[in-house]
């Protein structure tokens, strides 16, 4: 990170030794003549990443870590079973925040399964959203240190303990609130406002301010999804009674199981009760969706959400580029990424038609979805690179900042 930030800070220095020649005489006499008009690069690269990262910091809700149910008495033992403890819970959390910025709409597929799971368990049993989540995360555990309550028969077992659990004492596990996600939501909202400001004022938005504009958008998809799950809760609540476990067994998945769980498949090695924990990407095992009620929509969300992320850089089509190859670089990867989940949406509705003719989907529909895949990776990943190379020749106008006094009531 520090790398980063000196990197960024000498682009900036560059920059303000050179915009005597970028800039023409108009805009350095009419618009930017002063500090108070004025932004650096390393302002445009910092607004940038601290949005990306409040956004996706705050919105990431991770499952509940497994407990160590005996942990060591005396003070270096404990001492060495909180940094574990505590790095733990942090990669956890900091390997959900990779994937958002990677992969933002397979998160909000993920965020909308666990919304569905949790809303379902609301009706069936009569609780609250929260005590869903609670369920579908992990944090409900049959005695201390024993199996997770993660199905529908568990609760089914357990209903009368759980009920028992008040919505505000799971609430006082979670270390978020209202506030803490109104900031973070408001860091985004006013990002937006920038960006819109200066497109009305005509100034130019960077490709990596647009970039950042899209992650800030889909982002609001999780914080709605998530909005009454419980925020990074270390321990579980133990309820009712069930078999001790000696020493800390997590869940052990394969990198495909991983994968598969990620996009909105069952792992098939995991059972709860085998386990003191959930898989970081677990919902809802696949006897409770037999029906696919709780994975049909997210999965649609997920495409229509990876559209929408892609037609937000469309919005940088007339934006200056430093050559004309990444220009057209950054279009076919933004109508790429636009796309190929609408495309994707239509293909698995035809699939769904024709769901008993297994040689057609195997012969034409799996290997045009698994080439589109590795399309839709590959201009990803050009989306990511390209707003940082564009950074070395940014328009004049890109460092010149909005007027806001042009808003402000004058009598």
């Amino acid at each position: 990170m520090f790398i980063l930030f000196l990197f960024v800070h000498l682009l900036s220095n560059k920059a303000d030794a050179s915009r005597g020649l970028l800039l023409d005489p108009r805009a350095l006499n009419d618009s930017c003549d002063d500090i108070n008009n004025c932004r650096r690069m390393f302002d445009i690269v910092w607004g940038c990443l601290t949005t990306i990262f409040a956004c996706t910091w705050v919105s990431v809700h991770p499952n509940v870590p497994p407990l160590d149910p005996n942990p060591p008495d005396s003070f270096w033992p404990k001492l060495k079973w909180r940094i574990i403890v505590t790095t733990g819970p942090f990669w956890r959390r900091l390997k959900l925040m990779l994937i958002t910025v990677i992969a933002p709409e397979l998160m909000v597929g993920f965020a909308a399964r666990q919304f569905m799971v949790a809303r379902g368990f609301s009706i069936e049993f009569n609780i609250s959203r929260t005590h869903g989540y609670f369920i579908s995360m992990g944090g409900f555990v049959a005695g201390t240190g024993g199996h997770p309550i993660a199905t529908r028969d568990l609760v089914c077992e357990h209903i009368a303990d759980i009920v028992k659990v008040q919505e505000k004492t799971i609430k006082d596990k979670s270390k978020g609130d209202a506030l803490s996600k109104g900031v973070a939501l408001l860091q985004g909202l006013w990002f937006v406002t920038q960006c819109l400001a200066r497109a009305v004022q005509h100034l130019p938005v960077t490709e990596l301010e647009v970039a950042t504009l899209a992650f800030a958008v889909v982002n609001v998809f999780i914080w709605v999804l998530w909005w009454e799950k419980p925020l990074d809760v270390q321990d579980p609540i133990a309820i009712g009674y069930g078999e001790e476990v000696s020493e800390v067994h997590s869940p052990v998945l394969s990198w495909k199981d991983r994968l598969f769980a990620l996009i909105g498949t069952f792992p098939e090695d995991y059972n709860p009760v085998s386990s003191n924990s959930v898989p970081s990407f677990w919902a809802v095992s696949e006897a409770d969706d037999d029906e696919g009620k709780y994975t049909d929509i997210p999965g649609i969300t997920e495409f229509i959400v990876g559209s929408v992320f892609g037609a937000i850089h469309c919005a940088a089509w007339y934006a200056s580029f430093p050559s004309s190859d990444e220009m057209w670089m950054w279009r076919s990867c933004a109508v790429s990424v636009t796309a190929i989940p609408l495309l994707g949406l239509i293909a698995l509705a035809i699939v769904w038609r024709i769901e008993g003719n297994s040689t057609i989907f195997r012969a034409v529909a799996l290997p045009v979805f698994v080439l589109s895949i590795l399309l839709y990776i590959v201009a990803r990943l050009f989306l990511i690179i390209l707003p940082f190379t564009a950074l070395r020749a940014l328009p004049p106008g890109a460092f010149v900042d909005v007027d806001w006094n042009l808003y402000l009531p004058h009598f």
